[in-house]
């Protein structure tokens, strides 16, 4: 497989523009993401052509390659193709002459805390699979934190939450592009046991400050935290930046670090730690207040903001994963975000099972068996979410219904996580805890019986299109079926192709889209319109109408296939501004209207307005010749 990985990822460093467009690339549980310098660069056709890409989201120059379970594989031959840039932070460019709306702001600072928080998931992961022995060992066989092994793996499950402010310093610094060694010196020193004995002997005889400096100190304890780091390392990393331009080379090496380290010392006790504190506080203070108003509808505001602002911001619930770490290392349990994440993580599970069993598809049958197993053991659910339900669609509409329900149903419950990595099966004693809470544990079962029953109900009741499934051309819309098929038929005439609109004819080099000027779709030609009609280029009988209504299939009876493409990456439009007056099954003839398309929209949404005409299956035939005149293709048996 290696070899595969390596292909994969050549392919897809090509499309985000090559090494040299590309300034960052980390990654997390599920997502290459990757910081590129120009996201005009950005093929994002072939990207999401590449096998094995379940999909492609670009904000700005944020970049998430979504490839499910095998990230770990394909990021180590990404590592090796672009060597210093994986796990490096900073380059981060803005998008030229662009103004920013408000969406934008929050869009970048929930990027930001999720790029910080999912290096951290692996140790929760790998705690939360702890906490399922201890709870094995507690209810099974009745041993207890007098057993030296289970008091050893109690500290190991416990030790990600007490250490978080490490952790969460190292991750902070990469992102802000400073010292990591001195990030977590920092955090390291808010957890030394003489400050903790410190505050504790203090704050028991009522003391709330100490002097540091003449400046007043408040006596908390930090273990657990996060906001209050990610602030310091923020301003940690400016403070850098202005010490390396003002102190001199020579003796930088030893000074800056020394500085820095001061300075830091004063800030976080004073500034940015008690500010930390306040934002956590207040923050942990709403949630409480809509869980006392309407503790049923808690997790259900979460999860809809999972099912719905999670299709634009793809990958910010990591942001949240603070909240639930917090309630862990404080009350002992969660009740908000790993109930939210189960709702949102196994409800797709069932439905790729159901797919599974109900598609004639083998081609989606084979995607939706391990999309299922992802998301019901490895608490994975990116495979089904953007290999099945984006694309059909349907299956998204029951995943909201259900996971909705579910996390109704839960809040009435009030059902609690005792540690973190409960959202799948596999971790389903998470739900019982080490105290054996029999009640939450069968509210968890329940919940999994009605995710079950209800996914394949309605997933048999409301149905989906699997037709998609077919071979695809590059925006994910089919082909006729003797593409890719071994046994195609032969074409078995000449055929001759007009221009599909009235314009400035292009050839296939000049054409901007990479796919199309390489010939990956065929021999092709564009041309640049006058106005916004589209006609077809040969006679023939349409075989598929794009949803989004930017292409249109059409076969030759002489067995030509033919793709007419209207805009370059004009399917990003969702068929605003774009009419079609054809459909499947139709017969046309060369130069009839089949669309139309409104030049205003595509220039204000910034698309090339160029219509391509590709021939499909080119390869089959002798020899495909351009020219001047009516005919401006000649494809030859």
């Amino acid at each position: 497989m290696a070899s595969d990985y390596k292909a994969m990822a050549t392919s897809i460093i090509q499309g985000l523009g090559g090494t040299g467009n590309l300034t960052n690339v980390t990654h997390c549980a599920t997502r290459l993401r990757v910081v590129v310098k120009d996201p005009a660069k950005i093929n994002q056709a072939a990207v999401k052509k590449v096998n094995g890409v379940l999909g492609l989201e670009v904000a700005g120059n944020q970049v998430q390659v979504i490839v499910g379970q095998v990230i770990e594989d394909l990021y180590l031959a990404v590592e090796k193709q672009v060597g210093s840039l994986a796990g490096k932070a900073g380059g981060r460019v803005a998008s030229p002459d662009k103004p920013k709306k408000p969406l934008d702001y929050v869009a970048g600072f929930m990027s930001m805390l999720a790029s910080i928080m999912s290096p951290v998931i692996p140790g929760l992961v790998a705690a939360g699979f702890l906490a399922t022995i201890l709870t094995i060992m507690s209810v099974f066989f009745g041993i207890d934190s007098s057993n030296s092994t289970y008091a050893i793996l109690y500290n190991f499950s416990q030790a990600v939450f007490y250490f978080m402010p490490v952790f969460v310093a190292y991750t902070s610094a990469q992102r802000f592009n400073t010292e990591p060694v001195l990030a977590m010196l920092l955090a390291c020193a808010l957890l030394y046991p003489d400050w903790v004995t410190m505050v504790n002997t203090l704050t028991a005889e009522g003391q709330e400050f100490v002097s540091y400096f003449g400046l007043p100190v408040t006596l908390t304890t930090y273990n657990g935290a996060v906001v209050q780091i990610i602030l310091s390392v923020w301003v940690m990393s400016k403070i850098d930046m202005f010490l390396k331009r003002a102190i001199p080379e020579v003796v930088r090496h030893f000074l800056k670090p020394f500085l820095l380290l001061l300075v830091m010392s004063v800030i976080t006790l004073t500034v940015t730690g008690p500010l930390g504190a306040l934002i956590t506080d207040y923050f942990t203070a709403f949630i409480n207040w809509i869980s006392e108003v309407a503790p049923w509808f808690t997790v259900a505001a979460m999860v809809i903001f999972f099912t719905t602002v999670g299709v634009v911001l793809p990958g910010f619930h990591m942001a949240l994963v603070p909240i639930a770490t917090a309630n862990i290392a404080t009350i002992g349990y969660d009740n908000l975000l790993n109930i939210a994440f189960f709702c949102c993580t196994i409800t797709p599970g069932f439905i790729a099972l159901a797919v599974a069993l109900k598609t004639k598809s083998n081609n989606l049958r084979q995607i939706a068996f391990p999309a299922a197993l992802s998301a019901l053991f490895g608490g994975i659910s990116e495979p089904t979410t953007y290999g099945i339900s984006y694309k059909m669609v349907r299956p998204y509409y029951v995943h909201t219904i259900v996971a909705i329900a579910t996390a109704l149903l839960a809040g009435i419950m009030q059902l609690k996580c005792y540690a973190f990595g409960g959202y799948s099966l596999t971790n389903i004693l998470l739900y019982m805890g080490p105290d054996r809470d029999m009640a939450n544990f069968t509210n968890a079962l329940i919940l999994v019986a009605f995710m079950a029953v209800a996914s394949f109900v309605l997933t048999w009741v409301i149905g989906f299109d699997d037709s998609i499934y077919d071979e695809e051309d590059e925006d994910g819309n089919p082909l006729p079926e003797s593409e890719g098929e071994p046994a195609k038929k032969v074409p078995t005439a000449n055929e001759s192709f007009v221009l599909p609109a009235q314009g400035e004819y292009i050839a296939q080099a000049d054409i901007s889209d990479n796919v199309f000027a390489q010939g990956i779709l065929g021999p092709c030609f564009g041309v640049k319109p006058t106005d916004g009609d589209v006609v077809s280029p040969v006679a023939g009988s349409v075989y598929a109408v794009a949803g989004t209504k930017h292409a249109v299939t059409i076969v030759t009876d002489g067995g030509a296939e033919v793709l007419v493409h209207i805009g370059i990456d004009s399917v990003k439009l969702d068929s605003a501004g774009l009419e079609t007056f054809v459909q499947k099954g139709d017969r046309v003839t060369a130069g009839q209207r089949i669309a139309s398309f409104d030049k205003d929209v595509f220039e204000k949404a910034g698309v090339d307005t160029t219509i391509v005409c590709s021939l499909i299956n080119g390869k089959d035939y002798a020899s495909v010749a351009f020219q001047q005149g009516d005919a401006v293709m000649i494809a030859t048996v």
